[in-house]
C-alpha cells in the first residue's frame, strides 16, 4: 500500500494511491506490458483462444502493441464459450489455462440471461479492486463489515481480507438471515454491508414494520451499503436514505472484476490495471467516442487461471477516461442494459430499465418486480409481466392492469400489454438477489 497524506481518520486517503491515481499514459503502458505477456501465455494454454485465433489467422507474434491487439485480436463471447464446452465436454469452456491445483475457487455467473458459466479464480487472486473500493467508502484496518456476497460469484472467502485488516461477518444472501444480520450490526457495529439487493431491502422494510426495530440505529455505524444484482429501483434508494445508508452501486465488468461507484456516484470504476476495457459499436468492431453508447468488451490482464481475451459482454454501456473528482484516473462505465435484452417496438428502442421509474411510482408495484416477454427483437406490442403486492391493493386487479397499461404506454410511447402476478411468484424465478428481466414466455 502506498502511503499518502493522512485523511481525517489518520489513514491515507487511498488504499493504493500509486495505482489508483496513475497518470493515463502510464496506465496505458502498464496495460500494454501486461497484454504482451498475456497473449502468448493464453494462446499456448487456452484451447478455445487458440482455436479462435487460428481460425482468424492471427498469431501471438502479430501482436506487438496495444494498437495491434485492438486492430487484430478476434473476439469471443459467452455463446462461443458454451459451444466449446458442449462440443468438447469441457466444463470450463476452453478458457482454463492451469491445472486444477492452481485454482483457488470456482464460481458461476448468475444464469439469469442463460445457463451459468464458470468463473475460476487463481490461487493468488488478491481482490485488490474490492479493497480499494471498501477503503474509499470508509472501511479501515480492524473494522467489521457484513458480507452478504452473492454466492454465485466466488463463494464466501473471508480470509481474502486478512492482509488489510478488514473483518468480514459472512451471511447467506437470503431474507431469512435478516434477524441475524441486524443482531450482528448492533453488536459489532460494522462499517459496510456488501452486498445488498432489492429483495433484501424489501425484507428489511417488512421486518421493520413487523418488529418495530429502528433501522436508523441498526445502521448508525455504517459508512455505506453496496447494492448489486441489477439497477436499483428508486424505492430502494429512498429506503436506504431513510435509514441513513449511503448507497454505492456495483456491477460486473465483464465477469473479470466487479466495478463499484465512488462517492461522486458518476459511474463504476473499472480498475484498468486489472482489465482492459473497450467500448465498441454494438453491431461492429469500431470504437465509439468517449461517453458514447457502445458494447463493453473486456480482456483480463492479471488472471493466469482463466483469462478472458477480447470478450464481448453483451452489456451496453458508456465509457469515459476522464479523471473522476474522487481523484482516481481509471475509466468509468455507466450501464445502460444488455444488448440481447433490447426490444424494438414500433421502431423505438426499449430496454428493461426504462420501465423501472414507471412501476416504482405506483404503490402496488413499487417493489419493481417485472419481466419483459420477448419473443423476437422487433415486436408490435411491449408485453410485460408485473409483480404486485396484494397488501397494497387500492383497486381491483383489472383496474390496476388498465392503469399500468395506460401509464407505461404514455411514458414509453409504445403499445403495451400487462400481465399481473404476485411478487412472491416472480421472486421464485431467479436467484435470491434478482429475477430475469427478460423471458421468452
Amino acid at each position: 500500500m502506498t502511503m499518502a497524506q493522512p485523511g481525517g481518520d489518520g489513514f491515507p486517503p487511498f488504499y493504493d494511491e500509486q495505482i489508483e491515481t496513475l497518470p493515463r499514459e502510464d496506465l496505458l503502458r502498464m496495460q500494454e506490458g501486461h497484454l504482451l505477456q498475456l497473449i502468448p501465455y493464453v494462446y499456448e494454454r487456452s484451447p478455445l483462444i487458440r482455436e479462435v485465433w487460428q481460425a482468424a489467422g492471427v498469431k501471438p507474434e502479430d501482436i506487438r502493441s496495444l494498437e495491434d491487439f485492438k486492430a487484430r485480436a478476434p473476439f469471443i463471447d459467452k455463446d462461443r464459450i458454451r459451444r466449446y464446452r458442449d462440443d468438447n465436454l469441457d466444463p470450463f469452456g476452453g478458457i482454463k489455462c492451469v491445472d486444477n491445483q492452481y485454482i483457488s475457487v470456482v464460481g458461476f455467473t448468475s444464469g439469469t440471461t442463460g445457463d451459468p458459466t464458470p468463473v475460476p479464480k487463481p490461487l493468488k487472486y488478491e481482490y485488490h479492486h474490492l479493497k480499494r473500493d471498501f477503503w474509499h467508502i470508509g472501511v479501515r484496518p480492524g473494522d467489521y463489515f457484513c458480507y452478504l456476497l452473492f454466492t454465485f460469484s466466488d463463494g464466501h472467502s473471508p480470509d481474502r481480507y486478512t492482509d488489510c485488516g478488514f473483518r468480514p461477518i459472512p451471511f447467506q444472501h437470503s431474507p431469512a438471515e435478516i434477524p441475524q444480520f441486524i443482531q450482528a450490526s448492533l453488536e459489532y457495529r460494522p462499517k459496510l454491508v456488501f452486498t445488498i439487493s432489492t429483495p433484501m431491502v424489501m425484507a428489511l422494510e417488512e421486518y421493520q414494520k413487523e418488529s418495530g426495530v429502528d433501522l436508523t440505529d441498526v445502521f448508525s455505524s455504517y459508512e455505506g451499503a453496496i447494492f448489486g444484482g441489477e439497477a436499483p429501483p428508486p424505492k430502494v434508494k429512498r429506503l436506504l436514505d431513510s435509514w441513513g445508508l449511503e448507497m454505492y452501486e456495483t456491477t460486473n465488468v465483464g465477469d473479470v472484476i466487479g466495478g463499484i461507484d465512488c462517492s461522486a456516484h458518476a459511474g463504476f470504476h473499472t480498475w484498468e490495471d486489472l482489465v482492459l476495457v473497450e467500448c465498441l459499436d454494438p453491431d461492429g468492431d469500431t470504437p465509439v467516442s468517449d461517453g458514447e453508447r457502445g458494447e463493453l468488451v473486456v480482456t483480463s490482464l492479471q488472471d493466469d487461471a482463466a483469462p478472458l481475451v477480447r470478450y464481448r459482454t453483451d452489456d451496453l454501456v458508456t465509457f469515459t477516461t476522464e479523471p473522476c473528482v474522487c481523484g482516481r484516473t481509471h475509466g468509468r462505465i455507466k450501464v445502460l442494459g444488455r444488448k440481447g435484452d433490447e426490444l424494438i417496438i414500433d421502431g423505438k428502442s426499449i430496454l428493461p430499465r426504462n420501465i423501472n421509474p414507471i412501476v416504482d411510482c405506483i404503490p402496488e408495484t413499487e417493489s419493481v418486480l417485472y419481466q419483459v416477454i420477448k419473443t423476437s427483437r422487433e415486436m408490435d406490442v411491449l408485453r410485460i409481466r408485473i409483480g404486485y403486492n396484494p397488501k397494497a391493493l387500492t383497486r381491483t386487479l383489472d383496474e390496476l392492469r388498465e392503469f399500468l397499461c395506460r401509464r407505461i404506454a404514455e411514458e414509453l410511447e409504445v403499445p403495451v400489454e400487462v400481465e399481473l402476478t404476485l411478487n412472491a411468484e416472480l421472486l421464485k424465478l431467479g436467484p435470491p438477489h434478482k429475477i430475469p428481466r427478460v423471458t421468452k414466455q
